[in-house]
């Protein structure tokens, strides 16, 4: 009997990275998860709202509110923005009880439900870490990703701040060094590849404001990736993927051809090594020539990855 598990896809996984949502619902569903959106959710805030105090949490209140009101304390996040938003707004009612009469007092001022207990948030790859387990994925793998050799990247939100988040507080993820992407990738029979950037910042804020920094930043990670002997690059945050994936002609402007590697998030991973194709996890909507490196890498007689 599958597992019901509510699920925040947030706005960007429903419009330009359908392939990290997709690929997250056909593992989700192989590995014995039933994903149950959260009801009438709405965008996060992104993090713009930040400097604004006490109104940033409303549209990750909101969120928790609608999560609550739907009979569920707990949620699994695929987004690393979404996940930082929603768990910054968790902390801070279940910190001051001042804070959380006022975000609630925001909320029922317009019609919208409270929350009334701290939920836990669950950033997806923490949760198929640790709810679902190495071992039970291990299980189903039909087609081991041998010969490839991967390199992770987390970025800067999905283990800081380390008081407020999952993966370090119910999990104990390493707060400097995650290894649950490379711990996950290891089960699937990929090769690691570890490298010095796997959690500096990609810049994404600086996507449209500042192209240039951008660019040199999301240069630096995949340059630093490719030097270390990766094949492809498996990140875990939508934010990301837009400089590092779909503009990394940038990167390549500022870091050369040493930037130009593919790109995947680690979901479309999981869904290959569980016998899945490619186009069924949207390998296609990568722009990083992931597609073309997976179809260089063909399924043996034996279930692994060959070079063709």
């Amino acid at each position: 009997m599958a597992t019901q598990t509510a699920y925040f896809p947030g706005c960007s996984l429903k419009t330009v990275d359908r392939a990290y949502d997709v690929s997250t619902r056909i593992i989700a569903r192989d590995l014995g998860l039933n994903l149950v959106e959260v009801q009438d959710y709405a965008c996060c805030g992104a993090g713009e709202l930040k400097g604004e105090g006490l109104k940033s949490h409303f549209l990750p209140g909101r969120n928790l509110g609608h999560l609550l009101e739907q009979g569920q304390s707990e949620v699994m996040v695929s987004c690393n923005v979404c996940y930082h938003e929603l768990s910054r707004t968790a902390y801070a009612w279940s910190q001051d009880p001042k804070t959380a009469q006022a975000i609630n007092g925001m909320l029922e001022s317009v019609g919208e439900p409270p929350v009334n207990r701290r939920p836990s948030v669950r950033n997806t790859l923490e949760y198929l870490v640790s709810v679902v387990g190495l071992e039970s994925i291990g299980q189903k793998v039909k087609r081991p990703l041998s010969g490839l050799k991967v390199a992770p990247y987390y970025g800067c939100l999905y283990h800081r701040p380390g008081q407020m988040v999952s993966s370090i507080q119910i999990a104990g993820e390493d707060t400097e060094h995650p290894h649950f992407m490379h711990d996950l990738l290891s089960v699937l029979g990929a090769t690691v590849v570890s490298h010095p950037a796997e959690t500096t910042c990609c810049g994404g804020k600086n996507l449209l404001s500042d192209e240039r920094l951008a660019g040199k930043l999301t240069g630096r990670i995949l340059s630093q990736a490719k030097e270390s002997g990766a094949d492809v690059l498996s990140l875990m945050c939508p934010k990301c993927a837009g400089g590092l994936d779909a503009l990394q002609f940038r990167a390549i402007q500022e870091a050369g051809e040493a930037a130009r590697l593919p790109v995947m998030y680690y979901t479309q991973l999981i869904g290959i090594a569980l016998g899945h194709s490619a186009e069924e996890v949207y390998v296609g909507d990568m722009e990083s020539r992931a597609l073309e490196l997976i179809r260089r890498m063909i399924p043996s007689d034996q279930g692994t990855l060959i070079e063709k």
